[in-house]
């Protein structure tokens, strides 16, 4: 029992940070296919940031809490650690709330009549900048909390004009969805950029090139940005990969792990590559493609892009292409041909995959897919190197 709070507080902590991510970019499709010159940033200017030429256009604070709990009553934590770091920026910068939105982004929800209820967003009933500058001083003059000191003092500490400006710049937006719930957001936004029904896989790839670009920003020296005109620019890629005749490829240049490589050393599409005299390192590649093409072709039927009978047409166009090919090396052969001249027929025969087979499956001829596709079928041993390849592997397992 007395390790749940640390786990729980891990937890929490970790979400936060993730949350912080997931709304950047939630956020920056605000802007997509508008101002391409705005700039999104993580942990610089504040939990996150939009800016642009070096000035701050939204300062966002983010409150994530993992079931929704949270207070924003006038003496909340949150909210007055908010207060705080919005107070120091502007006591160094007093022109910020004459043009920056201050947003404080959070799961909480904020009790009806409190200051924060009453700094939601403009178009609110309920919005009164002015009775929540009154609540938060009588809460700073009420306050006995040692750990609101520094904030009530940073907030308190702002001249009346200045202070007034603040928290009229000030938008609260409490009840927010939770991380999970944020996939759901980034679809929404998503349904005017991709094709019908595609928002979900969009949001998957957006979301994919997102998250290592974030690493890269937050292990900067120097805090780095994001450009919304590099997030356009992934969205055409992604919306164009969507598109009806198009198949996105998501797994060419990806490296199988050790682990990953090792358990295919017995398949039989690697045994026959032996039987001819395959080299280890063509072996490493002939894995790697097969690989790659295995999981790029389970992807696009686990997020049905494929036509009926796609596959399969795919793959009676390459064994139509390897039948003659196969044919004419075997007529090349005695019956009593050396062991030696089979295998190095039925390495020229590979060498042709390897170099020249291009096929396309739609609109795509990338090679990991022609490739990779002649092992799936020399796995089945539907197709074959060397002339006996079926009386060698019949009597072995596909997979061993």
């Amino acid at each position: 029992m007395s390790q749940a709070k640390p786990i729980h507080s891990a937890a929490q902590s970790a979400a936060g940070y993730l949350y912080q991510a997931r709304l950047a970019l939630a956020e920056c499709l605000r802007f997509a296919y508008g101002d391409s010159n705005i700039e999104i940033s993580i942990e610089k200017l504040d939990d996150v940031s939009f800016e642009k030429d070096g000035t701050a256009l939204e300062l966002l604070q983010t409150k994530h809490h993992l079931k929704k709990a949270g207070d924003l009553s006038d003496g909340s934590v949150d909210l007055w650690k908010t207060l705080r770091a919005w107070a120091q920026a502007v006591k160094g910068d007093p022109s910020l709330p004459g043009r920056t939105r201050f947003a404080l982004v959070t799961t909480a929800k904020a009790p009806d009549g409190s200051a924060a209820a009453f700094l939601r967003p403009a178009g609110s009933a309920a919005r009164d900048p002015q009775a929540a500058d009154a609540l938060l001083m009588k809460a700073a003059a009420a306050s006995e909390n040692e750990v609101l000191k520094k904030a009530v003092a940073a907030f308190t500490g702002l001249s009346s004009a200045i202070r007034k400006e603040l928290v009229g710049a000030i938008e609260v937006l409490d009840g927010q969805p939770l991380i999970a719930d944020l996939g759901a957001v980034i679809e929404e936004r998503l349904r005017m950029i991709a094709p019908r029904g595609k928002a979900a896989l969009a949001r998957e790839q957006l979301e994919g090139w997102w998250w290592p670009r974030i690493c890269a920003v937050l292990q900067a020296e120097t805090p780095g940005t994001i450009s919304v005109l590099a997030v356009e620019q992934k969205l055409d890629d992604i919306r164009d990969a969507l598109k009806r005749d198009a198949l996105p490829l998501d797994m060419e240049h990806v490296e199988p792990s050790p682990e990953e490589m090792g358990s295919l050393d017995e398949m039989r599409f690697v045994r026959q590559l032996q039987t001819v005299g395959v080299g280890t390192l063509r072996l490493q590649y002939a894995k790697r493609d097969f690989y790659r093409a295995s999981v790029q072709r389970s992807r696009w039927v686990r997020q049905s892009l494929l036509f009926d009978g796609e596959v399969g047409r795919f793959e009676q166009q390459l064994i139509e292409e390897w039948q003659p090919r196969f044919a004419q090396m075997c007529e090349g052969l005695t019956a009593d041909c050396k062991e030696a001249v089979l295998r190095t027929s039925g390495q020229q025969l590979y060498g042709w995959v390897e170099s020249d087979a291009r096929f396309p499956i739609r609109t795509q001829t990338a090679r990991f897919l022609t490739v990779g596709s002649y092992h799936i079928l020399a796995d089945d041993l539907r197709v074959g190197w060397h002339r006996d390849f079926e009386a060698l592997h019949t009597d072995e397992p596909a997979d061993a």
